[in-house]
C-alpha cells in the first residue's frame, strides 16, 4: 500500500493542503520533457559534426590531404555557426522550463514542434556549407536565416503556451519576470527576421550580424 494512502484522513487532508503530492507530479512532468528536449539537442549537435570530414582519393599526399582539409572550412564555418546556434537555443530553453511548474498538451505541442526544428538544424546547416562559395551563396543563406527565424517563432509559441495560463508559471515568478521573458523572445524572433532580410541584399552581412546576435545574447544572459 503506498504511503500516502496509508496515513489517517485528516493527515491526508494536511498533506493536500499543502499541495505537496501535486506539487511533486508537476515537478516529474516538466523534468520528463526537458529530459527529453535534452536528448533531441544533443542529437541535433551530434549530427552537425558527421558532415565534416574528406575523402579518399587513392593516392594521397600531405599536401594533398592539407589541401583537402582546407576546402572543408565553408563546412566547418556552417558547423561552428549552428553549434553556437543551438547552444544558445539549449540555454534559452532551460531557462523558459525553469519558470515553468506544470505543463498542458499546448506546451507540450508547442516544444515538439520546436524540436522537430531544433532536430532538423543540420539540414540547412549543410545546405550553407555546401553553397558558400557558390553562385548559389544568396539563397543558401535565406535559407539558412530563415531557419532560425521559424525556430524563433517556435519558441514565441512555446513562450505563449506556457504563460497563458497562470497555473502553469512558477509560483514565485513575478509579473517583471514574465515581461522579460516575453520581451527576450520578441527580440530574438525581430532579431532574426532582420537578418533574414539582410541576407536578400547582402548575403556576406547576413551571417555577419548572425555573430553579432551571439555577443548580444550571451552578453544578455
Amino acid at each position: 500500500m503506498p504511503l500516502f494512502a496509508s496515513l489517517p484522513p485528516s493527515h491526508q487532508l494536511f498533506i493536500m493542503e499543502k499541495g505537496k503530492p501535486v506539487e511533486i507530479q508537476q515537478q516529474k512532468e516538466t523534468v520528463r520533457i526537458e529530459t527529453f528536449s535534452d536528448g533531441v539537442f544533443c542529437i541535433a549537435v551530434t549530427l552537425l559534426s558527421i558532415e565534416i570530414g574528406v575523402e579518399v582519393k587513392g593516392s594521397e599526399t600531405n599536401s594533398g590531404l592539407l589541401h583537402s582539409l582546407l576546402a572543408k572550412w565553408p563546412i566547418c564555418l556552417a558547423y561552428v555557426t549552428s553549434f553556437v546556434n543551438v547552444l544558445l537555443a539549449w540555454i534559452g530553453h532551460h531557462g523558459l522550463f525553469k519558470n515553468l511548474r506544470n505543463t498542458d498538451n499546448g506546451v507540450m505541442i508547442a516544444n515538439g514542434l520546436l524540436l522537430m526544428l531544433v532536430a532538423l538544424v543540420p539540414f540547412p546547416t549543410r545546405t550553407l556549407g555546401l553553397f558558400l562559395q557558390t553562385g548559389a551563396l544568396q539563397a543558401a543563406v535565406i535559407f539558412y536565416t530563415g531557419y532560425f527565424v521559424l525556430i524563433s517563432l517556435a519558441f514565441r509559441l512555446l513562450w505563449w503556451a506556457a504563460c497563458r495560463h497562470p497555473h502553469l508559471l512558477a509560483q514565485d515568478i513575478t509579473a517583471a519576470q514574465i515581461r522579460q521573458t516575453t520581451r527576450n523572445e520578441n527580440t530574438g524572433l525581430v532579431c532574426n527576421s532582420i537578418i533574414m532580410a539582410v541576407a536578400f541584399v547582402n548575403p556576406v552581412t547576413s551571417l555577419a550580424l548572425s555573430f553579432v546576435m551571439w555577443v548580444y545574447w550571451i552578453a544578455a544572459g
